[in-house]
């Protein structure tokens, strides 16, 4: 645990071109807030993060700091009247700041006077980007393994779908419904089974529109008669969304494992919340530079416990698993197939309690007119 010192080591008068260097090299956005709460200077990222120039920022009210306005004037105030660093975690950006949703602040007196040094952490969507690149080379070699067990699957599969055919024929039509949506599962399933025997890049697959309520209408049909047949499910739907870019089959494995893991990390009583929504300001800068904004939200929320703080940065990472016995698998994958559908999904603890899972989708209409 670091031990900061009553009074801060840093003067303005020492070493002032070493200390500005220091703070240029820094990764965060660094702002330095005079007696006035002013901004007074600006150095490392503050520019890109912030997304204005260096010339904008100085002399701006703290109160009017973009995104972060509301939340910095206090722990600045409190940071300077007791002489100590004060850090605010997961802070909202109201409103986002291009594709940041969240950040961490840290402020801590600087100088002998009443200035304080503003570190701006960007947090959670950066954080999965910067990772993205690593995330799917593990789903790939993930798949790879998967590959090899394909051939192990097709057999049982092949007689769950004969017995619920047969079961189909000796039942009445009230439940004939139920051996049907198995028949559908088994073909679903079986398709992701060949596709893994040969795993290449699918995006040609990608291109097509998808109404994101069909895709969880089916998603809860298959938890409600299933995996899901204890818990509680709280549909919250904007029916005027328009449709996704992405894969019909993909997405409905994508919201079966966040649901499926959102049940057995409530357990007993689980409280399933599932929301879509339209968002303005969310954007994507995708490997060619090209920004693509990704409106479309889809969170599912549970009640349970919450992410444990020592997985929060690694949940998405394959063989990763909060759950005993767990592979690790799902949310790898589920990373991947969300990120080759030019999305991303993020997740964090709740502040009225349980885990969020958020899917941030682009619009199939922006990517129509890029072919």
């Amino acid at each position: 645990m670091a031990i900061f010192p009553k009074k801060s080591t840093i003067k303005k008068a020492d070493t002032p071109e070493l200390a500005i260097e220091v703070l240029h090299s820094l990764y965060q956005a660094i702002v330095l807030i005079g007696p006035d709460d002013k901004v007074i200077n600006v150095f490392a990222h503050s520019e890109a993060v912030f997304e204005q120039s260096r010339e904008s920022m100085i002399g701006l009210d703290i109160d009017n700091l973009r995104g972060i306005g509301y939340a910095v004037k206090d722990l600045v105030q409190r940071s300077r009247r007791d002489f100590s660093p004060l850090n605010s975690y997961d802070v909202s950006c109201l409103p986002p700041i291009g594709d940041i949703e969240l950040v961490d602040l840290h402020a801590h007196p600087f100088g002998e006077g009443e200035d304080i040094l503003l570190t701006v952490q960007p947090r959670r969507i950066s954080a999965f980007l910067e990772k993205r690149n690593e995330m799917e080379a593990a789903a790939r070699s993930v798949s790879g393994l998967a590959s090899m067990l394909a051939h192990e699957i097709k057999n049982p599969l092949s007689g769950i779908r004969g017995a619920a055919q047969l079961m189909g024929r000796a039942i009445d039509d009230k439940h004939a419904r139920l051996t049907e949506l198995i028949c559908k599962e088994v073909d679903r399933i079986k398709a992701l089974v060949d596709e893994l025997e040969t795993f290449t890049n699918p995006t040609e697959k990608l291109h097509e529109s998808v109404n994101i309520h069909e895709v969880l209408d089916h998603v809860l049909n298959v938890a409600v008669a299933g995996f899901g047949a204890q818990a509680s499910f709280m549909p919250r739907f904007d029916p005027s969304l328009p449709g996704v870019y992405g894969h019909y089959d993909r997405l409905i494995q994508v919201f079966l494992n966040l649901i499926k893991n959102a049940i057995e990390a409530s357990g007993p009583g689980a409280q399933i919340t599932v929301t879509t929504a339209y968002r303005h300001g969310i954007w994507l800068r995708g490997a060619q530079g090209r920004k693509r904004r990704l409106p479309i939200e889809v969170t599912v929320r549970d009640n349970g416990p919450g992410i444990p703080e020592h997985l929060k940065g690694h949940l998405f990472d394959p063989f990763v698993s909060g759950k005993d016995g767990g592979t690790g698998l799902g949310l790898a994958l589920v990373a991947r197939f969300v990120s080759e559908m030019g999305g991303t999904v993020v997740c964090d603890n709740h502040p009225q309690g349980g885990a969020v899972f958020k899917v941030q989708l682009a619009l199939y209409e922006d990517f129509k007119h890029e072919q």
